[in-house]
């Protein structure tokens, strides 16, 4: 896996090249051609999408350049695997993965490096809230918008993980509405 930054920066080169309604084209007719065995000819690739063999070419590099297309022998090809990794990759950046390990069972709660579900195994869920807790700062008191701003990186119903750490013990709330992080003196392991 690349650096978060690294990550990051392929992610916006290839949406950036997936933007572009003639560059959508162009990958349209090299997924075509190679699904018919043949060759994509620059000739014949210009014609398929309605432009001068010039412009398809510096489509062609931009593609090239955020790595949807491949060149081998001569011969361009699409790689939707790139697509794959970078989304693997970029699932890897977000805070909840960082503080759940990619091997740990927990990783079974999370789609896209988020909650889905809570677990229903008391020490499964315990160790959720943990890793949950991991994303908030632990020193200063919080107002419930910043809590919900942590948490909303971690899955879609921040009350409900707010909740969540406070009833576990991982949160306290001081009045209406503030919030601190609680360190727990026995460690919560995230496997």
């Amino acid at each position: 896996m690349r650096n978060a930054s690294t990550t990051a920066s392929a992610a916006s080169a290839a949406l950036a090249a997936l933007s572009h309604p003639t560059r959508l084209r162009i990958l349209v007719a090299l997924f075509d051609a190679h699904d018919r065995g043949e060759p994509a000819r620059l000739d014949a690739m210009a014609v398929a999408v309605g432009l001068d063999v010039r412009l398809l070419s510096k489509e062609i590099v931009r593609l090239t350049e955020a790595g949807l297309i491949t060149r081998e022998q001569g011969r361009l090809a699409p790689d939707p695997g790139h697509l794959a990794t970078l989304s693997d990759d970029l699932v890897e950046t977000t805070a909840l993965c960082r503080a759940i390990p990619p091997t740990s069972p927990l990783r079974r709660y999370l789609a896209h490096g988020r909650v889905t579900v809570l677990p229903k195994r008391p020490d499964d869920l315990s160790a959720v809230a943990a890793a949950l807790a991991s994303l908030l700062p632990d020193d200063r008191e919080l107002t419930e918008p910043e809590v919900n701003a942590h948490l909303a990186e971690a899955g879609p119903d921040t009350a409900a993980l707010r909740r969540l750490l406070v009833d576990l013990g991982f949160l306290t709330r001081q009045g209406a509405a503030h919030y601190r992080r609680v360190i727990p003196t026995h460690e919560h392991t995230v496997a």
